[in-house]
């Protein structure tokens, strides 16, 4: 086979049918190629020759139309390439020139702001060491506001930061000068700020109750600028608090002015009374004690609570405390001496350095000392409310005690002595109360230590009242009525007086802790004085042994029954009461039992049986025979028998306590039947003897013992 018809047949058969190039080539033969005649086969090579031959003929005209405009491009290119050249050149240029203008702005750059941050440095230092214009006016203009106050503490704040840079060794010189500025300010505005503190104290202090309140709701243009006036008063306080030595100068002076008031109000209060007489006069009670001694301290205590009040709202703004004992300070006095430092300090600038450290090094080690003395000053500090307050009231003291020196001259009784202390104590308790229990509590109050002081006077006097009045009683004791044996009047009068003395002691405002503390002292010796005065008259009266023994008891046990209704405080005396009714209580039960023993006639055989030395039978005892025993027996059971098994005690009937008497009955009951049983068991025991013990007695022991109980 020829190998070029193989070949032709081997790629058509090669040909896969399946492919995607295949189905494209006859899907485009597809479209010209529409008759398959022999013709067209045989021309199906040049018409798709011819065809090839037109697509390049128009893919040739499309790339001569892209070569035309790419030249166009590249003609384009070449502008913009000389154009850029010539802006390269041109920018070059600029740039030789501008780098020297940029280095000049750049230099003037730095210094601008170089010179913004030195202003910055002076407008912070003007701000922190200089007053404004505004604040210097506010320190000279004629009316002190807020403004001035403002003002001060911001010169305080300059003196600080002085005080710092001195302290850190800083600008030194320009320190010094502006601390003599900021010292001169300082030293001015305080002096004009004491001046119009007095002035105003003096114009508003003197009042009589220049209280708040009385400004209140008024539509009076003065009172609102009085008032105002005195709502800046605690402002002006509170910045002198900084010159310890005006402040207090300032606190005199407002104690100075407010005694002239508290003693005209009181010589007013005492004398004529309130507006038109009412309240009237105190002085119109001065024939009652009490009523008179109240209306004065009800007085001193409504004042002080209003001066407490005033005090308190004018002080409102003070934070320091005050040496109680110190009236000088040393602050204040050496104010020309400090700018005279100064001016010291500024002509030698030059050594400054090492003169400020040697300070420095003095100055520490005199802080040292000075702290040692403060810890020890400590001690004696005291609120200037309370300063002020004492200070005050000072006044009340000479007449307030002459006063009560003239009651106390007219004799008053016991009993309106001892008011007139619970009085004085009452008050001067409800004074603390008012210091310390508003917030006061930085030092003793002198209103409540002049009550304590005329307190201690009365008790010394109610003391000597007591000691003349009992002396009296002692030196002609009342002897007891024998047929009741009752307290004597003389007697019963002080126990009524003790009853009423505990009862006013008892209303006091003492605390229930010191209660027993307060009683002991005042009431232990009076109860004592009535004992002994209870005993006098028992061995002044020669009764009896038994018959004494019930006055006591009786005497005693009105004295308890005053003191059971107080039991907190009268523990101690109510202790010593009952031992002694007790040692009295068994006088009387063993009396009465041994007259009763005697009157049933066996007490003589007990005497005998307890007598007797056990050597012998008390058959052989003379009185101790059978037949005498019998005897004796029989008058027992008979008076027994008689009187029901209740025998008659007159002497514990006249125990005027029930229950003392019924114990004492019991008692006395018990003894008897205990008596029976030990003779009944001696005439028992063979020892004695006796023939036949068990018909000498009728009752047993038992039985007795229940008939008595009975």
């Amino acid at each position: 086979m020829n190998s070029t018809l193989s070949r032709k047949i081997q790629k058509v058969l090669d040909i896969k049918l399946d492919s995607e190039d295949l189905s494209n080539a006859l899907e485009e033969l597809s479209t010209f190629y529409t008759s398959n005649s022999i013709g067209a086969r045989r021309n199906l090579r040049n018409e798709i020759e011819k065809r090839y031959l037109d697509i390049n003929i128009q893919f040739l005209d499309q790339f001569d139309q892209l070569n035309k405009n790419i030249n166009e491009l590249v003609l384009d290119f070449e502008g913009i390439k000389n154009s850029c050249v010539d802006i390269c050149e041109h920018l070059n240029s600029t740039n030789r020139v501008s780098s020297e203008l940029l280095k000049n702005a750049h230099e003037l750059s730095c210094d601008l702001k170089e010179i913004k941050e030195k202003e910055n440095t002076l407008q912070q230092f003007f701000k922190k060491f200089k007053l404004t214009q505004q604040e210097e006016q506010s320190l000279v203009k004629k009316e002190i506001d807020l403004s001035f106050y403002q003002t001060l503490d911001r010169l305080s704040e300059i003196q600080n930061e002085c005080k710092k840079n001195l302290l850190s060794n800083q600008y030194q010189k320009p320190t010094y000068e502006i601390l003599e500025i900021i010292t001169k300010h300082q030293d001015n505005a305080y002096r004009r700020l004491y001046q119009w503190t007095k002035e105003e104290i003096k114009q508003l202090l003197i009042i009589e109750i220049p209280i708040l309140d009385n400004f209140n709701n008024s539509n009076n243009n003065q009172i609102i600028d009085q008032q105002q006036k005195v709502m800046m008063l605690p402002i002006a306080l509170s910045a002198l608090q900084n010159k310890p030595l005006l402040f207090k100068h300032c606190l005199d002076e407002i104690s100075e002015c407010r005694t002239k008031t508290i003693s005209n109000g009181f010589i007013t209060a005492l004398s004529f009374g309130g507006p038109n007489g009412i309240p009237r006069p105190i002085e119109i009670n001065a024939h009652d004690p009490q009523r008179y001694l109240g209306d004065m301290l009800a007085w001193i205590h409504q004042c002080l609570a209003s001066e407490y009040e005033l005090i308190s709202t004018i002080l409102s703004k003070v934070t320091i405390k005050l040496n109680e004992n110190n009236n000088n300070n040393n602050n204040d006095d050496n104010i020309e001496n400090n700018n005279n430092n100064n001016n010291n300090n500024n002509n030698n600038n030059n050594n400054n350095n090492n003169n400020n450290n040697n300070n420095n090094n003095n100055n520490n080690n005199n802080n040292n000392n000075n702290n040692n003395n403060n810890n020890n000053e400590e001690l004696n500090l005291i609120e200037p409310i309370i300063k002020v307050i004492n200070n005050s009231f000072e006044c009340i003291n000479r007449p307030l005690s002459i006063r009560i020196d003239q009651i106390l001259q007219s004799k008053p009784g016991v009993i309106v002595t001892y008011k007139m202390i619970s009085l004085l104590d009452f008050y001067s308790r409800m004074a603390n109360l008012i210091t310390k229990g508003s917030g006061g509590g930085g030092g003793i109050c002198r209103v409540s230590t002049i009550f304590g002081s005329i307190k201690s006077n009365c008790l010394s006097v109610f003391f000597t009242q007591i000691k003349d009045n009992f002396d009296r009683l002692e030196r002609s004791p009342t002897v007891p009525s024998p047929q009741d044996l009752l307290p004597t009047n003389d007697i019963k009068d002080s126990i009524n007086k003790l009853s009423e003395l505990i009862s006013t002691f008892n209303s006091s405002l003492i605390p229930l802790d010191e209660r027993e503390k307060e009683y002991t002292p005042v009431f232990s010796s009076f109860i004592q004085k009535i004992i002994n005065l209870t005993t006098l008259s028992a061995t002044s009266s020669k009764l009896p042994l038994i018959s004494m023994a019930v006055f006591m008891i009786n005497c005693l046990s009105s004295i308890k029954s005053v003191l059971e209704n107080y039991t907190s405080f009268t523990a101690s005396n109510l202790e010593l009461l009952t031992c002694q009714i007790e040692a009295h209580m068994d006088t009387l039960v063993e009396e009465q039992t041994s007259e009763l023993l005697q009157q049933m006639a066996i007490g003589p055989k007990l005497t005998i049986l307890q007598y007797s030395d056990n050597k012998s039978p008390l058959s052989q005892i003379i009185a101790m025979d059978r037949l005498s025993i019998v005897q004796s027996i029989r008058q027992f059971d008979n008076c027994l028998e008689q009187s029901f098994g209740t025998l008659l005690m007159p002497n514990c009937e006249k125990l005027s306590d029930t229950t003392l008497r019924s114990f004492s009955k019991k008692s006395v009951s018990n003894l008897i039947s205990v008596a029976y049983s030990s003779l009944y068991s001696a005439i028992h025991d063979t020892f004695n003897q006796y023939d036949e013990p068990s018909s000498i007695f009728q009752y047993k022991p038992d039985q007795i013992k229940t008939m008595l109980d009975f």
